[in-house]
């Protein structure tokens, strides 16, 4: 992921500060000092996962801005969260399809980069496979971290791949705005579906 958000990072902060490398160089020397800050009840993994992009963003905040400091998080961490998730599903290995998709999505939240957090099946078919979150280890990180601003950008890391896995033939959705963890909800609810095929005309 770091590969993918590095480059992208140093070309946004470019235009924003003088010495975006030393900046970020920066960040990275400090980094296990501020990871020492953090409650030591969440997974190691998961801070070493989550650490540097948080101790990054809360220092552009002071740079630059809040809402400059978001957007370029959001379009750096969308970019290479997606590239990390298309690579959970091995799609070069593995056909597209929604049985496989179905079978990839809960071994992701086994032992993928979402595994801390806590999920229930509620329905799989052919056509409809449901499940639910009932704890969000990222939103309870950046919630600790004061920044819970930050989880909807996870969140929109699952739009984008999960609507572009089968485009045109799988839908993903929430069940409506206002749903998630991260909206005061108790939890998340993530719905995936296949799409009738339309009947040819006679």
């Amino acid at each position: 992921m770091k590969k993918v958000t590095t480059p992208l990072l140093l070309h946004m902060l470019g235009q924003e500060l003088r010495f975006p490398r030393l900046f970020l160089l920066q960040r990275k020397l400090t980094l296990n000092r501020f990871k020492k800050t953090i409650d030591p009840r969440f997974p190691r993994e998961l801070i070493d996962l989550a650490a540097l992009p948080a101790w990054v963003y809360l220092n552009l905040k002071e740079k630059i801005g809040q809402r400059k400091a978001f957007e370029i998080m959001r379009v750096a961490l969308l970019t290479g969260g997606t590239a990390a998730q298309n690579l959970q599903f091995d799609t070069v290995h593995k056909e597209r399809n929604f049985r496989n998709f179905a079978d990839l999505e809960l071994e992701n939240n086994r032992t993928g980069l979402v595994r801390w957090n806590k999920m229930e099946v509620v329905e799989r078919t052919d056509r409809r496979f449901e499940i639910k979150i009932t704890r969000c280890m990222f939103h309870e990180f950046a919630v600790h971290l004061g920044i819970p601003e930050m989880t909807p950008i996870v969140c929109q890391i699952d739009n984008a791949m999960f609507n572009s896995y089968l485009p045109d033939e799988m839908t993903f959705d929430r069940g409506g705005m206002g749903r998630r963890i991260s909206d005061g909800q108790n939890e998340c609810n993530f719905v995936w579906e296949l799409r009738q095929r339309p009947q040819p005309l006679a």
